[in-house]
């Protein structure tokens, strides 16, 4: 069987990635989406060895460790495709302490399209698994989605080639003419996080980490980086809507409009600016303070009120 690891955090990044799996450094990553995922911040980090390089610093006693990517159910998330070998899967297994491996129906993994070429072909921003029988296979094959022809990973084609056919099998299905059964020469696999529990103060976000998966989003293209930050969830914390799943009215409720509210390291918080002293082990501070502005600008568009709550790191 052919195995894929789908990233949705730092694995974006080919530099992080090379250094969490040396023997995928020339890996080539293939940009997806994957529906019936949601990307959130929810998956606490306390081992001072893997979390941070430097949360003893003054002004950090209050920090126990970090809060990196999870994932739930529902919604669409992007991120990216890399294939590996049976010693590799058991490699990550031990390696994404705090998260289990789950595999993702075939039917649910799309290609990324850029919103510009989407558009121009008048064609929905986001892909779609309907079993509605209007959606027939040359109507699939017509979608920028499922077009094969420019893949850089040669072995991520399978991918799509047996996701198509699983769709089409499910729409068969829906019309009582077969089964939808499982793949069993591909699989694609997420990591899921044993424990989701919002960003807080002991455990915040940090812009260092951020910024190194905003690094592998530009990589790929500038709709790809905006994509993550529209599907990510989580990015302010305050109160029982984020633990229930509606982390965008807890964003909305915050109060961000006077003047004088500008928050503190000793206030409530979940996310702190420490690109000048990186907490996140495979921070890259020179490339982070080079390309802040960039980055910043692109969380304005999407997460203004919690872009306000972010805080100074001491």
């Amino acid at each position: 069987m052919k195995h894929f690891i789908f990233g949705y955090g730092s694995l974006i990044c080919p530099q992080s990635r090379a250094i969490t799996a040396p023997t995928l450094r020339d890996a080539v990553a293939e940009p997806v989406i994957i529906n019936g995922i949601e990307r959130v911040w929810s998956a606490l980090v306390e081992d001072a060895d893997e979390a941070s390089s430097s949360t003893s610093s003054q002004g950090r006693e209050h920090i126990r460790g970090w809060t990196p990517m999870g994932v739930r159910r529902g919604g669409a998330c992007n991120g990216i495709l890399i294939h590996v070998d049976d010693e590799e899967l058991k490699r990550f297994d031990v390696r994404e302490a705090g998260y289990v491996r789950q595999r993702i129906d075939l039917a649910d993994v799309h290609r990324h399209v850029d919103s510009e070429e989407l558009i121009s072909a008048n064609m929905p921003l986001w892909p779609s698994n309907s079993a509605n029988e209007s959606e027939s296979k040359d109507t699939e094959a017509l979608s920028p989605f499922h077009r094969l022809d420019d893949i850089k990973c040669t072995e991520c084609r399978a991918v799509f080639e047996k996701a198509s056919e699983k769709r089409k099998r499910n729409r068969q299905k829906s019309r009582g003419e077969g089964s939808a059964q499982e793949c069993e020469d591909v699989a694609v696999w997420v990591y899921v996080q044993t424990e989701s529990l919002p960003a807080e103060r002991s455990f915040p976000i940090t812009q260092s980490y951020v910024d190194i998966i905003m690094r592998g989003c530009l990589s790929v293209s500038r709709d790809f980086a905006r994509r993550f930050l529209e599907t990510t969830h989580g990015w302010w914390h305050s109160g029982d809507a984020v633990a229930n799943g509606n982390d965008d009215s807890a964003e909305q409720a915050v109060a961000v409009d006077a003047a004088t509210d500008v928050p503190s390291v000793d206030e409530h918080h979940t996310w702190i600016d420490d690109r000048n002293d990186p907490m996140y082990v495979r921070a890259d501070s020179e490339w982070s303070l080079a390309n802040g502005k960039e980055i910043d600008e692109l969380i304005q568009e999407h997460h203004p009120r919690a872009l306000k709550r972010r805080v100074l790191s001491m």
